[in-house]
């Protein structure tokens, strides 16, 4: 079993947090207790004792130390750790990183998954996670000019803060290249498959923009934690922003895969228009005009935007509890829009609601307790398809 324990003493130093719930809470206060069993939260109305598996995440609220050094490295490592740094350098096998607080990190290079070097537009952007998502059978040396990204295959070695020696994929003498580190855009180390490091039971993200994968945890003097790949790390609790402990407990629909899509137009029903069905279609992370998910004057960055008559039918990736989300019109077209809103778990109706305009946004929380296929539709209302823009935002599901 994971051990997780954080004891504070209760002093004028007692962290002051945010804890949010799977169950929808969110209470703030000083942060007393928490364990691999339970949190214990000093909130205005008394201490709150949470069991571990209610929990989701915890921000701290008390001002972080702000870091001036600008980033210049971006590493992924194996066990799900990306660290944001100033400097990169390699050899003997032992990567070492030195990070926007100026501290250094050293890894083996057999733990790194990639390194960039250098910011990118979104063009190359692209370009990095096609050649990083590729599959590999040696490393990768990925350079750059302009917004043109290209790769060459071989074998890296030792990198300097003015090279990076490389071997070429097939050279026969085996010899390393001297690689001027201004051509070079990025790494990608190729490693062998092997058993899949253990499973985190949390994730913290720091004020460098360093986001850590946590196997253990402890607070003393200063916030202690072990990845999965082993890497030991102490760091003042005023340089967290907050750990997560979302993963597995939480998924949202629109990073899930639909198990189908179907749209029906107004006109023409039954007939193939692909046009039509390419406008209308379902859109993740933002409306159906490409723009920000907006309910209320609140935008969201989670959601689906579902245009009538559209069903998606998602396969549950396990059990889960609860369904929730909160729905509405979006606002770029209120207050026009009439949609008949029906959630089905399997092939029972979990929910059936009209959706307008004219209402405010309306929280949906649902039990899926047996469920292993979830339905959304957005059916027609009373102005025909008219403005119907239904935002589903946050929908996501619970364990």
């Amino acid at each position: 079993m994971h051990i997780l324990l954080l004891a504070i003493a209760l002093t004028a130093a007692v962290p002051q947090v945010e804890v949010q719930t799977l169950d929808g809470r969110t209470l703030t206060g000083s942060l007393v207790e928490l364990d691999s069993q339970r949190l214990t939260v000093e909130t205005s109305g008394g201490r709150v004792p949470l069991a571990s598996g209610e929990l989701l995440l915890l921000v701290c609220k008390d001002p972080p130390v702000s870091l001036d050094q600008p980033s210049q490295v971006w590493a992924e490592l194996v066990d799900g750790s990306s660290l944001v740094g100033t400097e990169f350098t390699a050899s003997g096998g032992t990567a070492r990183i030195k990070l926007r607080d100026g501290s250094t990190v050293e890894v083996p290079t057999a733990g790194l998954a990639s390194v960039r070097l250098g910011e990118q537009s979104e063009q190359v952007a692209a370009e990095w996670s096609r050649i990083v998502g590729m599959p590999q059978t040696t490393d990768l040396l990925l350079v750059r000019s302009g917004d043109v990204v290209d790769y060459h295959k071989g074998v890296l070695r030792d990198v300097s803060p003015g090279t990076v020696e490389f071997v070429l994929d097939g050279d026969p003498e085996g010899a390393p290249l001297p690689v001027k580190r201004a051509k070079v855009h990025g790494l990608v180390y190729y490693h062998p498959p092997v058993e899949s490091p253990p499973e985190p039971v949390c994730q913290i993200s720091d004020v460098g923009g360093s986001r850590w994968s946590v196997q253990t945890l402890q607070l003393a003097d200063g916030l202690t934690w072990t990845t999965p790949g082993g890497l030991k790390r102490t760091q003042p609790l005023s340089t967290v922003r907050q750990i997560d402990f979302s993963r597995g407990k939480i998924v949202f629909l629109s990073d899930l895969k639909p198990e189908s899509v179907a749209f029906t137009p107004y006109f023409g029903a039954g007939k193939t228009q692909p046009l039509l069905a390419k406008f209308f279609a379902l859109r993740e992370d933002k409306n159906l005009q490409s723009g920000p998910l907006q309910l209320g004057s609140k935008q969201y960055g989670k959601g689906l935007a579902m245009h009538t008559q559209t069903k998606v039918v998602y396969r549950l990736p396990g059990r889960f509890s609860r369904f929730r989300a909160t729905v509405g019109i979006d606002d770029a077209v209120r207050p026009r829009g009439n949609v008949r809103l029906v959630v089905y778990g399997d092939d029972r109706v979990l929910l059936e609601s009209i959706v307008t305009g004219a209402d405010p946004p309306k929280p949906v929380d649902l039990d899926l307790d047996g469920v292993r296929r979830l339905a959304v539709l957005a059916d027609f209302g009373q102005e025909m398809d008219v403005a119907d823009h239904l935002d589903l935002c946050e929908a996501r599901i619970l364990k």
